[in-house]
């Protein structure tokens, strides 16, 4: 049997490089609370994502919406993933004022080589490079209104981004394939039941993001379909 963070690739045909995200709000757990980040590495996880944003003063946070309360630091979040070093984050970017300190502030957590953005429009896109320009990002975009993968992927490309996140509602077999073809990744969120994950992975996405990695971990590793 395959451990939980070695997924038996040769039962179930995922990528070689298929990676697990513990969602945000991993096995029931508060959203963006280190709690969660620490649940979803025990499930399996290779990645842990969390949300960004800035309070007035610049200060990062860990927050989906505008910040209500004590919400843990961004500081807080890059010394626990420097705990775990064979851990990646998905750094799912809210707002891109203040961006700037996130490059320096992984640099000397010493994980800026293992983050990555998400949440990043096409629109965002020139604020990202322009302040995290060592930080690589996936491009957010509706698939369902791109007629044409392949132009999709062109665009991808230039706009410099590393592949696509979208939703599993929009995710093909084709988009994958062809995204692949281009050197881009896929990666596609939020898949939370057997259903969702068996359609899912039957398109061999390079990554999912899920609230129970343990599930999808555990199918992998039983060859389900």
């Amino acid at each position: 049997m395959a451990s939980q963070n070695s997924p038996n690739r040769e039962l179930f045909r995922v990528p070689q490089a298929f990676t697990v995200t513990a969602h945000s709000g991993s096995m029931g757990l508060p959203e963006n609370s280190i709690e969660a980040m620490q649940a979803g590495i025990a499930a399996g996880a290779q990645i842990v994502e969390f949300d960004l944003r800035f309070l007035p003063g610049g200060q990062a946070v860990l927050s989906h919406d505008e910040p209500q309360g004590d919400c843990a630091s961004l500081r807080e979040a890059f010394t626990f993933l420097a705990a775990h070093p064979d851990i990646r984050a998905n750094v799912d970017v809210k707002m891109t004022d203040f961006l700037e300190c996130v490059e320096p502030m992984a640099r000397q957590a010493g994980v800026l080589d293992r983050i990555f953005f998400t949440g990043i429009s096409e629109k965002d896109v020139p604020a990202v490079r322009a302040k995290c320009p060592a930080v690589p990002y996936y491009l957010n975009a509706d698939v369902r209104i791109w007629t044409n993968i392949e132009k999709l992927a062109k665009k991808t490309c230039a706009l410099g981004a590393i592949g696509i996140n979208c939703s599993y509602e929009s995710a093909s077999l084709q988009l994958t394939q062809t995204f692949r073809q281009k050197g881009l990744l896929t990666s596609v969120w939020t898949i939370d039941s057997a259903r969702k994950a068996r359609r899912v992975l039957a398109m061999q996405p390079d990554n999912v993001t899920t609230r129970r990695p343990d599930l999808i971990v555990s199918m992998i590793e039983r060859g389900e379909a």
